[in-house]
């Protein structure tokens, strides 16, 4: 999916507000993440592998925001980001 094309829902704002989750890493979490259908929307979020792909494709990014990137999951359909959180375990998706 093309990074500049995902939207971010008022309420995807105001819950990575409310949980200090950057709001430029939304769009790398949906384009790069483990993708999981989920009802209607899809739940993404990045595992070890992807992260070090990403860590060669985006450097600066990943420097930034390593612990962010690596400890968020969005909740997302078509390219509109529902929502963000944090993960506080590991996830047993698909």
């Amino acid at each position: 999916m093309n990074i500049e094309k995902i939207i971010l829902s008022d309420h995807a704002i105001e819950r990575c507000q409310q949980r200090g989750i950057p709001l430029a890493i939304l769009p790398y979490l949906v384009s790069y993440g483990k993708k999981i259908k989920s009802h209607n929307d899809y739940k993404s979020f990045i595992p070890k592998k992807i992260m070090k792909n990403l860590k060669r494709n985006e450097p600066d990014l990943v420097s930034k925001y390593d612990k962010q990137l690596s400890s968020t999951a969005v909740i997302w359909n078509k390219n509109k980001v529902v929502t963000a959180f944090k993960i506080n375990q590991r996830l047993n998706w698909g």
